[in-house]
């Protein structure tokens, strides 16, 4: 009888991920209409879904988790390692999640003429969701020859850089804030990549199925 009841109790269990399974369907293209029809319930439910009010049950959702399910349960990882400048300890570090930011930002080196010769990319950031709109954010800084200003290269793009990982997770609010500030401090010699970031993480973050404060909605009416 347990075993049946807690069966019963699966089936009843609310989706974490219901507000943004939603939201990565309409962003895609789907009206609150045509997530009804497929989920065979009201539009009045889907709107309670879309505003996080209320949570799907992964029976109801079905149809959409066929869909874009293994976009938003990936529970991919990345390895990062970092080399201590002075003792030269190496340390390494498994963060999963997936992957919503990767973005690199490069050195504009240049001739005397002030030609541009090659970017070389000196710093970059990555941004794991964790889960429960939580969010881990990592920090590269390129790892260079001990005693030289000679980059590392290698086939593995992971390899070439020393990583610091956030202690902390961070709330939607608080990824963009923290990148608004890293954005504002850290990328003050690169110009551009300081102006496009803010732009970016919101991006990434709405493309995703999360809800970003400050954030003007022009939503289509079909």
């Amino acid at each position: 009888m347990e075993t049946k009841k807690s069966g019963k109790n699966a089936k009843k269990k609310g989706f974490k991920l219901t507000r943004q399974l939603i939201r990565m369907a309409i962003n895609d293209g789907w009206t609150q209409k045509d997530i009804a029809d497929r989920c065979r319930t009201h539009q009045s439910i889907v709107s309670a879904w879309y505003k996080g009010q209320k949570l799907a049950t992964e029976q109801q959702v079905r149809p959409l988790l066929e869909i874009y399910g293994h976009k938003i349960r990936r529970n991919s990882f990345r390895v990062y390692w970092n080399i201590d400048p002075e003792t030269r300890e190496k340390k390494y570090y498994r963060v999963e999640g997936k992957v919503i930011l990767a973005e690199a930002f490069h050195d504009a080196r240049r001739e005397s003429s002030g030609k541009l010769t090659k970017k070389i990319p000196i710093h970059k950031l990555v941004v794991h969701h964790q889960g429960n709109n939580r969010f881990r954010v990592v920090l590269q800084s390129r790892l260079y020859f001990q005693h030289s200003s000679q980059e590392l290269e290698s086939n593995v793009s992971d390899a070439i850089w020393g990583s610091q990982i956030h202690p902390d997770l961070l709330s939607t609010d608080d990824l963009v804030k923290f990148i608004d500030q890293y954005a504002a401090e850290t990328l003050r010699d690169f110009p551009s990549d300081a102006n496009t970031l803010p732009f970016l993480i919101r991006q990434s973050l709405l493309q995703h199925g999360f809800e970003v404060s400050g954030v003007e909605d022009y939503p289509a009416s079909w």
